[in-house]
């Protein structure tokens, strides 16, 4: 047992001096005014022999590392030398370099001039009616879109047929006759006219604040999938919007001191009818650009569609037999087959409103004002 611990403690002392001499080996010191790539030479032998890895510099750092380094750790050293610089340590396959941090995008002059801009716009305040409407009625009513003004449109009566629906409209308007000729009618009487005899319906009345010079989306229906199949043989769901989908694109331009509003429109109607390869989409389209002056409306008409509708009449439970009984069908009943052509017409109207940060001032003024005692 005592010659145990003889040979453990010959031992310590015979490997204790190679332990403090490897450790000391370990750490470098390195002058202040050594150049990087001087110093990176210096760290690179100890990287290698502890880690395998070569040390390099990828930076665009090239001047005196600028402090001293005294019997610390290359490890250290180097973390010394990255935070003094505002370099990044970045490890890869058999090496470790020194590099440049990321340049921040958030901050550029570009990102900030495009936001002052979209705070400073003035918006645009679009209200739209979409009302679908028998097309026969819509005739016989004379109405003529292009007289559009202040919330008031011009009807001829002056034509045959007439008779059957300006009884109505006259009433509404309170002008107590029914005699043919010119009329001028509010555009609010008018439509509640066609939905009062059930000849049109008001489908969407959308209003949206759009940023002056951006694109505002109104869409009033669904998305229809339709199963596509692609090169690997895979099926897929390929969706469709349908219904009725507005794109406008306003901007607000001053012209001797007025503020006019430039709109880009683009309306459609589509639908979808599934089919017995694939689905049909049935689609209107109409777009333009108009100008307009702050309040004004317009109306885009013309997107007609087309439905057919069938039906069986006669006498009741004889004329629904199944053919096979006697034909008895064919003597009790009958189909009739009826096409009814649909009208959509927008009216849109637009205005100008001050920016975010005009209307937050008034508000805070409106209730400052409100608060003080009178």
């Amino acid at each position: 047992m005592n010659k145990l611990i003889c040979i453990a403690i010959v031992l310590t002392a015979l490997l204790l001096p190679l332990w403090a001499q490897n450790t000391a080996s370990n750490l470098v010191s390195i002058d202040a005014g050594t150049h990087i790539n001087e110093a990176i030479q210096v760290l690179d032998y100890y990287c290698l022999r502890e880690t395998t890895k070569r040390l390099l510099n990828m930076s665009t750092f090239s001047d005196p590392i600028g402090l001293p380094i005294s019997n610390l750790p290359w490890r250290t050293a180097l973390e010394l030398i990255a935070l003094r610089h505002n370099l990044v340590i970045t490890e890869g396959p058999g090496l470790i370099a020194l590099n440049n941090p990321a340049p921040r995008v958030t901050g550029s002059p570009a990102a900030a001039a495009k936001q002052d801009s979209m705070i400073n716009n003035k918006q645009v305040r679009i209200k739209s009616i979409a009302l679908v409407a028998d097309r026969g009625y819509m005739r016989s009513l004379g109405i003529d879109w292009s007289t559009l003004f202040d919330g008031k449109v011009d009807i001829d009566a002056g034509f045959s047929g007439a008779q059957n629906v300006a009884g109505d409209l006259f009433n509404v308007t309170g002008t107590g006759t029914t005699s043919i000729g010119s009329a001028r009618v509010e555009v609010s009487t008018l439509l509640r006219t066609i939905e009062t005899n059930q000849k049109g319906t008001i489908i969407a009345q959308p209003v949206i604040m759009v940023n002056s010079g951006s694109k505002g989306f109104i869409q009033v229906g669904q998305d229809i999938s339709v199963k596509t199949v692609d090169e690997a043989g895979n099926t897929t769901d390929e969706f469709f919007a349908t219904g009725v989908i507005m794109d406008v694109t306003p901007t607000v331009v001053e012209v001797n001191g007025q503020e006019l509003i430039h709109l880009k429109i683009s309306i459609e109607r589509s639908s979808g009818t599934p089919g017995e390869v694939s689905t049909i989409i049935n689609k209107s389209l109409s777009s333009t650009e108009v100008l307009l002056y702050d309040g004004e409306e317009t109306v885009i008409a013309g997107l007609y569609d087309t439905d057919e509708l069938r039906s069986r009449g006669g006498i009741p439970f004889l004329k629904d037999l199944p053919w096979w009984v006697f034909g008895i069908r064919y003597l009790t009943g009958y189909t009739k087959y009826e096409r009814k052509e649909r009208e959509l017409m927008i009216m849109i109207q637009a205005e100008v409103v001050e920016n975010a940060l005009n209307r937050q001032r008034r508000a805070i003024e409106a209730s400052r004002q409100n608060s003080e005692p009178n």
